[in-house]
């Protein structure tokens, strides 16, 4: 039910929001003691119910400003604009736009958020998360305030994520996704 503590449990295991009693442990694979969580980490993503894009940037840029902030410090990026534009932009770019074609929105990568659909821009902020490579992601509400159609678009691309990690456990590796997802969708 609402008001139970769903987004708050995720909110802890994320790290911004540590519990008040007890504690969060995430157990990582051929690791025998777990990490507690005290603070948020890369290994963790969230998308939450009222996503958050960046007006003033297209689709592809809203989706690479994740990677450009994780790697380039604020006086690297002023000292080094010139070699961040070179070189790593264009990697965080390609990045973005192969995201961006995994969720459906190839075609949609110079768009500004205003010109997305509810729908679009719930995508643009998984792959905003799928981008950061975080072993657990973390879903509040996916897909609270979509319609049926884009609804089911967004439950397949959940089974992609699924998909991958079926390869990836039939070929012997370790599955890319933990996924935890909060909805009230049955």
């Amino acid at each position: 039910p609402s008001g139970c503590g769903k987004s708050t449990l995720l909110r802890a295991i994320l790290g911004t929001h540590p519990p008040s009693d007890g504690k969060v442990v995430v157990y990582k694979p051929g690791e025998p003691l777990g990490e507690v969580v005290t603070t948020p980490g890369r290994d963790r993503g969230i998308v939450y119910q009222r996503y958050a894009l960046f007006p003033f940037l297209t689709t592809r840029e809203n989706v690479a400003i994740g990677p450009k902030l994780d790697e380039t410090s604020i006086p690297g990026r002023l000292a080094g604009a010139f070699t961040w534009w070179k070189d790593l932009r264009k990697q965080h770019l390609a990045e973005a736009d192969a995201l961006l074609e995994k969720v459906g929105l190839g075609d949609a990568i110079h768009r500004y958020p205003h010109e997305l659909s509810g729908g679009m821009r719930q995508r643009v902020a998984i792959a905003q998360a799928l981008i950061m490579k975080p072993s657990i992601l973390l879903l509040d509400e996916p897909f609270g305030a979509l319609d049926e159609a884009t609804r089911e678009e967004l439950q397949l691309l959940l089974l992609s994520l699924y998909e991958d990690n079926c390869n990836a456990k039939a070929n012997g590796d370790l599955p890319p996704y933990t996924i935890l997802i909060v909805t009230h969708e049955l």
